[in-house]
């Protein structure tokens, strides 16, 4: 157990730290498959890792639409961070819920038992959640097996947490140099959470029409900027690292008094960089004030 335990404190300051912590807790639990996985509410995952390649043909392990309601792994947290789930909670949830298309799949992959801990659970949905998928052969948990996969879940957790740290604390070093200089600059990360942001921004979530928090997502007041500015990430994000889209203009803060908006709106795809669990900053957003028309 200590040296999955290990390899999950280890997991930030490695460059394939997460995958080794995986194999780890799948050969000390004698599991096929371990898992961790994360990302914001709705069916889609941000990130889904595996400690091994499973068979699948189907591709029933990468389908979003098994990640919705029908998977009884995920909708049988309770919505407590850190709390465990295993088999009595997966049969309490399939007698109550219709799980056919998601039973047939796990019958594919022959991954009918396990456990899980969802290790983030935070307001706005965004989870990150470890687990054990275990085959016929390895058969279901046991008591001492769940007690394990509890204690390493604790240091999962743990290790989470210093990942976002970390994170947060790259992202404040990238902005010391614009902390006299009056921009208002925020530092997004790839599901546009706020990653770190200078001083002079503070003040942009106090005006009427500036930009709002949900958790920690960033949004736009308005809907339709704030569309404009979702569907801006989108392309900046998933374009080509050297031809793609590099920065976003628009405007923001419309109203009748001002209809050409308080800000002109920049958004810049930042340098790409090995970002597993996608704590890092990936973007710049940046507001500028506007003389009135």
């Amino acid at each position: 157990m200590r040296d999955a335990e290990l390899a999950f404190l280890n997991a930030p300051f490695e460059a394939d730290g997460w995958l080794t912590a995986l194999r780890q807790l799948s050969h000390a639990t004698g599991s096929a498959i371990t898992q961790l996985c994360g990302g914001g509410a709705g069916p889609g995952l941000t990130f889904n890792y595996f400690s091994e390649d499973r068979h699948d043909p189907h591709g029933h392990l990468v389908n979003p639409q098994l990640y919705g309601p029908e998977n009884w792994r995920i909708n049988c947290s309770t919505g407590v961070a850190r709390s465990i789930q295993y088999e009595r909670h997966y049969a309490a949830y399939r007698s109550a819920n219709p799980c056919g298309f998601y039973d047939d799949a796990v019958s594919d992959l022959d991954l009918p038992y396990g456990c899980q801990s969802p290790l983030i659970f935070e307001a706005d949905g965004a989870l990150v959640g470890l687990a054990l998928l275990r085959s016929s052969r390895d058969g279901p948990c046991s008591p001492e097996v769940v007690d394990f996969f509890a204690q390493v879940a604790r240091q999962a957790h743990r290790a989470v947490r210093v990942e976002i740290a970390l994170g947060q604390a790259r992202g404040e070093d990238m902005l010391a140099g614009l902390a006299s200089s009056g921009e208002m600059t925020l530092l997004l990360d790839r599901n546009g959470r706020l990653v770190a942001m200078t001083e002079w921004a503070e003040a942009i979530f106090d005006a009427p029409f500036g930009l709002r928090l949900d958790g920690l997502a960033v949004h736009l007041a308005d809907p339709r900027e704030d569309n404009s500015f979702k569907a801006a990430m989108m392309r900046l994000l998933g374009g080509d690292e050297l031809g793609g889209p590099v920065v976003h203009e628009g405007r923001a803060g419309r109203s009748e008094e001002r209809p050409d908006g308080l800000w002109q709106l920049f958004l810049t795809r930042l340098p790409n960089r090995h970002d597993l669990l996608g704590v890092e900053a990936q973007l710049a957003l940046t507001l500028r004030p506007l003389l009135p028309a």
